[in-house]
């Protein structure tokens, strides 16, 4: 069977996989969204046969949300999310982006969409750009040290 690869952003930590997946979720629940940062999470499932680590396994740190089976791994040099195994150990659960190359997926399903967040609804009418648009490119992309105390981020509603 054909693999594929993956990887993190920064390339510290990266893996194999044979590219044949049982299933693609695309979750909206709460803690999907809080975990990602995004509207949905998308997550593709394989048995763990199938999946080996090339290199950077040493650069993964989990998380794991207290009582409850939802869980989150990712590379501690650059914080891309990477693979992680079921709670069972009989799957592997891969984020979608960090693939390198197009996946075969069985089934795509979108779960907890009655908690996609209205911002995100209708993304499809939404002006869509094949790179990014010039009228932003001059918008600084790069991080800023944040003030020791914060005052110019955080004001009390009461300013």
């Amino acid at each position: 069977m054909k693999k594929i690869k993956g990887r993190c952003l920064c390339g510290a930590v990266s893996f194999e996989v044979v590219n044949t997946f049982d299933k693609l979720f695309l979750c909206s629940c709460d803690q999907c969204r809080q975990i990602t940062g995004s509207a949905f999470a998308s997550n593709l499932f394989v048995n763990i046969e199938g999946f080996n680590w090339l290199g950077g396994a040493g650069d993964i740190i989990n998380y794991q949300v207290p009582g409850r089976d939802i869980s989150k791994s990712f590379c501690r040099v650059c914080g891309s999310g990477v693979p992680w195994a079921n709670g069972n150990g009989t799957k592997m659960i891969v984020p979608a982006g960090s693939l390198s190359e197009p996946a075969n997926v069985v089934e795509r399903v979108r779960i907890f969409a009655s908690e996609l967040p209205l911002w995100a609804s209708d993304l499809e009418q939404i002006s869509t750009h094949a790179k990014f648009p010039e009228s932003l490119e001059s918008e600084p992309m790069g991080v800023k040290p944040l003030p020791a105390d914060n005052s110019t981020i955080i004001r009390s509603e009461k300013s």
